[in-house]
């Protein structure tokens, strides 16, 4: 079996993901290979071109004033992109790495649906952080708008499928495989000062933040806050330098969660429900908050509980042990799901999983929750 995995090569989670599915999947024998220009040869259009060029052309002018602030957007020609699509005849299934709502919009990888036409025994297969039909109101939103639902892809490779949201009775097309995020970097770093990393500010957060900062201050604790852009190493050694992460909002998943548990940090969040991609154990068809693992700090958004566990935390900090729970939490987050992958690999050979699988998921968009018939803590 031979696998074309579609990314990207921007500072993102999409490439880490590839990456990491790329070893999950040679850990079982099966050979793929990794298109960094991927998402860029699916987006491909002409009048998307001319906007390549005017947003790279704007960017340039800016980062002479903030040098490496604005990433430059991949560029394809016609020529690429019928080289890429003849090149996909030689693999049995595609693997798109891609976010939500990008891999569900109609102006978005808009090639997939001529590729289907080209390659019509191929299966195409979307490998997200979570699932859409556990996404509530922003499954809703992106269908009313005219975009797809589960019916674009033929199955559905998920980190995680834990939500607020439950998950309708019917039978889904997923596979929850986790992640495989490890590398040289992201390992535990003894003997470092307890030191905070605040996460990205986020416009419409600033309360949160406030509380974060007046909480670490009070508490002589040093911290940093991250700002501007940073490749995958600079910002995995900044994981690393630090000893927890406060996060910022409410996270979809939040691969920096799984990678500063990497590093043996602690993740303080305001809420349960900011991480709900993390809870464990937790019914996929119940509604509702689940229980997070012991490296998570859910401090309600309260000034002295924050400072109590920060000084608990302080006291108690060790990178080491930190690590190990998370392996022993989230072990589908350390090195990922190899059984689950290959049952997936296994539907794909005898052909329960083919390139018209997608036709009959559309029956499932009606039955995906909302915020109307899921009840809310924050």
């Amino acid at each position: 079996m031979k696998i074309a995995i579609l990314a990207n090569n921007t500072p993102s989670f999409i490439k880490p993901m590839a990456t990491g599915l790329q070893n999950m999947l040679s850990h079982l024998s099966v050979q793929s290979e990794i298109f960094d220009n991927g998402l860029a040869m699916l987006n491909y259009s002409y009048i998307n071109n001319v906007s390549i060029n005017c947003k790279n052309f704007v960017k340039s002018g800016l980062n002479i004033l903030s040098p490496k602030t604005y990433y430059q957007h991949q560029k394809v020609t016609l020529q690429l992109v019928k080289q890429f699509e003849a090149q996909l005849n030689g693999y049995d299934a595609i693997i798109v790495v891609c976010n939500i709502p990008d891999a569900f919009l109609k102006q978005k990888l808009h090639r997939i649906e001529q590729i289907r036409q080209q390659q019509n025994n191929v299966p195409i297969i979307l490998y997200q952080n979570y699932y859409l039909a556990t996404r509530g109101n922003w499954s809703n939103s992106i269908i009313k708008a005219g975009g797809f639902g589960l019916e674009r892809y033929d199955w559905y490779l998920a980190a995680s499928i834990s939500s607020i949201y439950p998950l309708s009775k019917e039978e889904h097309p997923y596979s929850v495989i986790g992640h495989d995020l490890r590398d040289d970097i992201l390992i535990p770093k003894t003997g470092e000062k307890f030191k905070v990393l605040l996460d990205f500010k986020r416009k419409g957060f600033e309360k949160y933040r406030a509380l974060q900062i007046q909480a670490l201050e009070e508490s002589n604790i040093a911290f940093t806050e991250l700002s501007g852009r940073y490749s995958q190493n600079e910002i995995k050694k900044i994981y690393q330098e630090h000893s927890a992460l406060f996060l910022s909002f409410k996270e979809s998943f939040g691969l920096p969660i799984v990678e500063n548990q990497l590093c043996g940090n602690y993740i303080f969040t305001p809420f349960s429900g900011w991480v709900a991609s993390h809870y464990l154990n937790k019914q996929v068809n119940q509604g509702g908050e689940g229980q997070l693992g012991d490296n998570f700090i859910v401090y309600n958004n309260n000034l002295e509980e924050l400072k109590d566990s920060l000084l608990d935390c302080k006291k108690k900090y060790n990178a080491v042990k930190n690590y190990q729970q998370f392996k022993l939490q989230y072990s589908a987050f350390y090195q990922g799901d190899l059984i689950v992958l290959k049952k997936c690999l296994d539907k794909l050979r005898c052909g329960e999983i083919h390139s018209n699988s997608h036709i009959k998921y559309l029956r499932l968009n009606k039955d995906i929750v909302n915020d109307k018939n899921c009840k809310l803590n924050y």
